[in-house]
């Protein structure tokens, strides 16, 4: 079985294949093409309208502008966007620097790709279950402003009595489950704790130090904030805000595992290598695309500092390669030692 050279593209210091290059621009196309189509699908398209009661008090709450929440979207961006992207960024130059730099170069890239992935794909699934449902916001009437001469008794109203002209105000206004800020939220924190715990690493010696505050406490204060405020700004009810953060959560944790390796253990997670695709002639002469990964870490010659102590007892640092055939005794001599009665030396 022979295999085909393909052709190759350097990205970071990284020999791979031009197929592998493209594979990973697809990735990046369609998460793309599916935020897009999620913002304006989400905001362009009417929903389903539930029929609602103008004397439901659950309703009945203030409208407040957007740019006066205590979340409007160019601080969400903010949150899940920026900070973890600087986060990131800070964490495998400081985790990663004895590694090679296409390894660290290609740990904030899959790290960036992987979240991006997370938030537009639970963003699809959010919009299309908010213009479905069409369930009614806390804030409703204040958007709809009922015509009350048109209500007929012990009957349930649809928009038609609305007499506000705004009708993306309307139309938004029957968007509430579920909470789109705590879905999106929680996948970008969910992402970011188990990146950095991957990475720092919380053990029972140091749990309770600034690695909890960093990996854990920290994105679990950001995504409840952010997630509850909307309940404190009359845009969902508890109801809204637990099922976004579920979803979020969901995608949160397996984006993560489909770029990287598991947090969980006492290794640093790195993420997985490049995809690498093989056209294989088999003995039939028919071609085959085998599907494997280019080996990151074994790119360049890797070193450690260690020690070694000579027949003179010397102790001087030398530089050996990683994976050492195997332990020479000769560098080492014993002499023997006796033991006294209390079972010391």
């Amino acid at each position: 079985m022979a295999v085909r050279k393909s052709v190759e593209c350097n990205v970071a210091g990284l020999s791979i294949s031009v197929v592998s290059a493209l594979s990973y621009l697809v990735d990046w196309a369609t998460y793309i093409a599916m935020l897009v189509f999620a913002i304006i699908w989400g905001s362009q398209t009417v929903p389903h309208k539930v029929d609602f009661s103008v004397w439901d008090i659950t309703i009945m709450h203030q409208y407040v502008p957007e740019n006066e929440t205590y979340a409007p979207i160019w601080y969400l961006i903010i949150l899940i966007a920026i900070i973890p992207i600087i986060m990131i960024v800070i964490c495998c130059y400081w985790y990663l620097q004895n590694r090679s730099k296409s390894r660290m170069l290609w740990d904030i890239h899959q790290s960036i790709l992987g979240s991006f992935g997370a938030i537009s794909s639970q963003l699809i699934l959010v919009v299309v279950v908010k213009n479905i449902t069409g369930i009614p916001r806390p804030d409703f009437l204040q958007r709809c402003q009922p015509n009350y001469n048109d209500v007929t008794d012990f009957q349930l109203a649809t928009d038609a009595i609305c007499s506000t002209a705004d009708e993306p105000l309307i139309n938004e206004g029957f968007r509430s489950f579920p909470s789109g800020h705590s879905s999106t939220v929680f996948a970008s924190q969910v992402f970011l704790s188990l990146f950095l715990i991957g990475k720092i690493k919380i053990d029972a010696v140091n749990f309770f130090s600034w690695k909890l505050l960093v990996s854990i406490v920290y994105p679990l204060i950001v995504a409840l904030k952010i997630s509850f405020s909307r309940v404190s700004d009359n845009r969902h009810r508890i109801q809204d805000v637990l099922f976004g953060n579920l979803i979020g959560l969901i995608f949160g944790t397996a984006f993560y595992f489909l770029y990287f390796t598991n947090p969980f253990t006492k290794k640093i997670s790195v993420a997985i290598c490049p995809r690498k695709f093989e056209i294989v002639d088999t003995f039939v002469e028919f071609l085959n695309i085998r599907l494997s990964c280019y080996d990151l870490d074994n790119e360049v010659d890797q070193t450690k500092y260690t020690e070694h102590i000579d027949e003179d007892a010397h102790i001087f640092p030398q530089q050996q390669n990683l994976f050492s055939p195997r332990f020479d005794s000769k560098n080492f001599k014993t002499r023997p030692h006796t033991v006294n009665s209390m079972g010391r030396i």
